[in-house]
């Protein structure tokens, strides 16, 4: 992999993966075929299909439900639930329709869940993906995600081309014609919810809570929030203040809201301990320390780094942009430190300006075989100083690439140190390990925003992250009786 897409693949791969309804064969000339083609690829590449089968069995009906509505319910529809914590849904135009497990964990009620399948239902049934088709000369969604996805995770060459393909298509025309597209499938969604009986203002709750989990992560994480470059908002440009437009259109045209259900027991009940967040299949992250069990190993960054996980790297970063990335490559059969000159430097090399390499050195890092290096590179941000960190480990090369700013030296010890703190982990650290999972609760008299927050065991803002879980903001508080999330 080169440094260049290191640098980019976090937000165009997941920006573009999971735009809706995008690249497929018109619907009535096949595309069920190629639905069926793509469906195994997205499995693979975004978390599997869940296994909870009673939760997936209900996703499916509330879609089915609403596909019932539309006139289209002869066609072949899927809904599926995808192993993730990224927050999205997305859809195929051949009516493969996905929603993961970070959104259900967000979602309070039925209602919103079935907001969110409706406007993916409305991008299947206006025919989306046509245009975005010929303007991509008939590019099928799952070469899209194989190029990207491939180039990312084995290194291999025309990884940078694919991704820069892929950020004109999210940033270009596809960008151009999102605000429409995503209005029809608004009105159509807000529209299937009244006719099933839900009350359509939670899609635009939803959206509204949506947004406020995405500014406090960037809070949390040191970062300026910027909705156009969060996952979900990156390729569904949809707010609360929109919908609730969508929905004063459909009111106007005689369908009323006000009565409409939300079914909050139904939904908790369905929802009540899946996973929250990451998978041991993924790595955990806890405190600052990334731990992978099914790898068996960890590695620790410094105070002030905040850790970003995805199935593809692990990134911390700080607030003076300082950040460390960590990888795997394919197992290198020569000596480690002519990896770094050898494989590594070259496909940097393709993508970047690379200066005064120096340092390369063999070390013994957590007991394993490794290399160090330093070399200066030019981005369009200035020069900076990259420490490449190379680890022979089982039958994986491990890459460390630790990025800061010339003058940046205090960041630059600190992400040495980190790079140096990769150890295999004991048998009984692995057992100890466990993913986090959501709770659903009835509020008690005693219990407060602040006790109920202080007992899960997050890092930071726990009240903030309470609240935004729950769609409590600063002017709302629990009740008795309340149901809502914790984590455990």
């Amino acid at each position: 992999m080169s440094l260049t897409d290191l640098l980019k693949s976090a937000i165009v791969v997941l920006g573009l993966l999971v735009a809706p309804v995008q690249l497929l064969a018109e619907r009535q000339q096949g595309s069920n075929a190629i639905g069926a083609r793509d469906h195994p690829t997205i499995l693979a590449q975004l978390g599997g299909e869940i296994g909870d089968r009673e939760l997936a069995k209900y996703v499916n009906s509330v879609g089915l439900s609403l596909v019932a509505l539309t006139g289209e319910a002869s066609e072949k529809w899927t809904f599926t639930v995808l192993d993730s914590p990224v927050v999205n849904a997305f859809a195929l135009a051949s009516g493969y329709v996905y929603v993961t497990r970070g959104l259900l964990a967000i979602a309070n009620n039925e209602a919103e869940l079935a907001g969110v399948i409706g406007h993916e239902i409305g991008h299947v049934i206006s025919a989306h993906g046509e245009d975005r088709l010929k303007r991509s000369n008939r590019a099928g969604l799952g070469v899209i995600i194989g190029t990207i996805l491939g180039g990312v995770i084995g290194g291999q060459a025309g990884a940078a081309d694919a991704i820069e393909f892929g950020a004109k298509l999210a940033t270009g025309y596809l960008a151009q014609h999102s605000r429409k597209e995503e209005l029809e499938a608004d009105q159509i969604g807000v529209r299937l919810l009244l006719e099933a009986g839900y009350n359509p203002l939670a899609q635009a709750d939803f959206l509204d809570q949506m947004a406020a989990k995405e500014a406090l992560e960037r809070k949390i994480s040191g970062l300026q929030y910027n909705p156009n470059r969060v996952e979900f908002f990156a390729s569904h440009p949809a707010t609360g203040k929109r919908t609730r437009k969508a929905i004063e259109a459909a009111q106007s045209s005689g369908l009323q809201a006000e009565d409409g259900f939300l079914k909050e027991q139904e939904y908790m009940r369905q929802i009540d301990g899946i996973i929250y967040g990451d998978t041991a299949r993924e790595g955990l992250i806890r405190g600052s320390t990334f731990f992978h069990p099914e790898l068996r190993f960890s590695f620790t960054v410094p105070k002030g780094f905040f850790l970003q996980n995805s199935p593809q790297r692990v990134v911390a970063i700080n607030d003076k942009g300082a950040r460390i990335i960590l990888d795997g490559d394919a197992t290198w059969a020569g000596s480690i430190d002519r990896y770094i000159t050898e494989r590594w430097i070259p496909a940097v090399q393709q993508d970047v300006t690379v200066t005064n390499l120096r340092d390369v050195r063999r070390v013994r890092i957590g007991g394993q075989d490794s290399a160090m290096a330093m070399v200066d590179i030019h981005m369009p941000d200035g020069p900076k100083v990259v420490q490449l960190t190379a680890i022979r480990y089982r039958d994986t090369t491990i890459r460390l690439t630790a990025i800061t700013a010339r003058n940046d030296g205090r960041s630059r010890n600190a992400l040495n140190t980190a790079s140096q703190s990769f150890r295999a982990l004991a048998k009984d650290e692995i057992a100890n390990l466990r993913p986090f999972r959501l709770r659903v609760i009835s509020v008690k008299t005693s219990d407060t925003v602040p006790s109920l927050a202080a007992a899960m065991p997050l890092d930071g803002f726990k009240e903030a992250q309470f609240r935004a879980m729950n769609g409590y903001d600063s002017n709302h508080d629990m009740r008795p009786g309340d149901l809502v999330k914790i984590v455990e």
